[in-house]
């Protein structure tokens, strides 16, 4: 799992929010600002061929979706796949994430 960590991302009370409840499932990686500024910005499934890159994951339904999917619940659900981010922003994005890792 990898979350932005770029000032405008990180300075939000959720990306604390976000952190805390990630770490003990999974291993984060902080990337540097990844261009989109509506954060937080999560990009799960990083090492995939096919990565999920969230942006404006702020309420705590949409925290707790993203856990259902970290432990393993399935599919996209339908609050998440409204945070999906573009082809373009996604591509320049997973860049950086590669970088990182």
């Amino acid at each position: 799992m990898a979350i932005c960590a770029g000032k405008d991302c990180r300075k939000r009370c959720e990306y604390a929010r976000l952190r805390a409840d990630l770490e003990p499932r999974c291993d984060i990686v902080e990337v540097a600002c990844v261009g989109i500024c509506s954060g937080p910005v999560v990009v799960a499934n990083a090492d995939s061929t096919d990565p999920l890159v969230l942006a404006k994951l702020r309420s705590k339904k949409h925290r707790h979706e993203l856990l259902r999917l970290v432990d393993g619940g399935g599919r996209v659900s339908k609050e998440l796949a409204k945070r999906t981010v573009g082809k373009t922003k996604r591509k320049a994005t997973m860049k950086r994430v590669r970088r990182a890792l």
